[in-house]
């Protein structure tokens, strides 16, 4: 198996970066390269262990979107997988002998998504890594998340790589990622969820109200111009299905809210219906 390991960062902290590139790195059975994509305006200083590591490549790019900066990449000549970690993440230490058998067990399999765990409690950081379920279904498409999914390195290019529109730092704001599965799901690639797959990942923020607002409200504008691309431009009924589940969730979670006494996770999800409504009829007069 030669695979490469492609991090991406941007205005990140240098000990987050640091612990994800080491710890892929060191991966057992030893990447052909790790790349940092630094979207940083001045290039983030890391340590010399890490610096002076043959493995380790550095591509300085200006772009300021994840999913640009990620087509920007050069793949090596010979490589067979791409391996997507987040830079405030990082992979198992037997991530790559756990790839490895995965890999020659469906050796049908084009793409392999995988787990994100919380570092301060080794839970599923969302419900939908632990459900899991086959993505040879729509309904289980969005268990690859950007942060932690291995693809062959031809395929990637087949499909075209990201929508630049789609990611953060991009047009849209979020969506990235499930932008790429579809693309994937729709062409009729293979691809499955392997949960034994896991990147670390730091717990989520507490962020302020105002703040978990506006998150919400950015987050929700990708997703609802995510929808209005695949339902009604491209014209793929299955998209009906997120359609309705993007509206019916935060109501069931705005009145779980009320139970359990946190009404800013009302707030939150106002903030989410209205960013995805605003997506998607923007989307209607911006997208051709």
């Amino acid at each position: 198996m030669n695979y490469i390991i492609v991090t991406n960062t941007y205005k990140r902290p240098v000990d987050l970066v640091s612990r994800s590139l080491r710890a892929s790195i060191s991966q057992r059975i030893k990447p052909d390269k790790v790349f940092l994509i630094d979207q940083n305006q001045s290039e983030l200083v890391l340590p010399d262990d890490i610096t002076s590591n043959e493995k380790f490549v550095r591509v300085k790019t200006d772009k300021t979107s994840v999913s640009a900066a990620r087509n920007s990449l050069t793949v090596p000549e010979n490589v067979g997988w791409i391996f997507f970690c987040d830079d405030d993440g990082y992979p198992c230490d037997d991530y790559s002998e756990k790839l490895e058998k995965v890999i020659s067990e469906n050796p049908y399999l084009e793409i392999f998504a995988g787990s994100i765990i919380r570092e301060d409690n080794n839970e599923y950081y969302t419900l939908r890594h632990k459900k899991g379920g086959s993505m040879k279904y729509f309904r289980y498409t969005k268990n690859l998340m950007g942060s932690n999914f291995v693809i062959k390195a031809d395929t990637f290019d087949k499909l075209g790589r990201f929508d630049e529109n789609f990611g953060v730092g991009a047009y849209w704001r979020s969506s990235e990622e499930t932008d790429f599965c579809w693309k994937a799901y729709f062409a009729g690639t293979k691809m499955e969820y392997f949960p034994e797959l896991k990147v670390f990942h730091i717990p989520p923020f507490n962020l302020s109200v105002r703040k978990g607002f506006a998150k919400a409200f950015n987050y929700g504008i990708g997703k609802g111009a995510l929808v209005y691309k695949w339902l009604i431009k491209k014209r793929k009924l299955k998209v009906l299905f997120e359609l309705i589940e993007m509206f019916i969730i935060p109501v069931i979670q705005s009145v779980r809210a009320v139970f359990i006494l946190k009404p800013q996770l009302i707030l939150t999800n106002i903030a989410a219906v209205a960013g995805r409504v605003y997506g998607f009829i923007k989307a209607f007069f911006i997208m051709k």
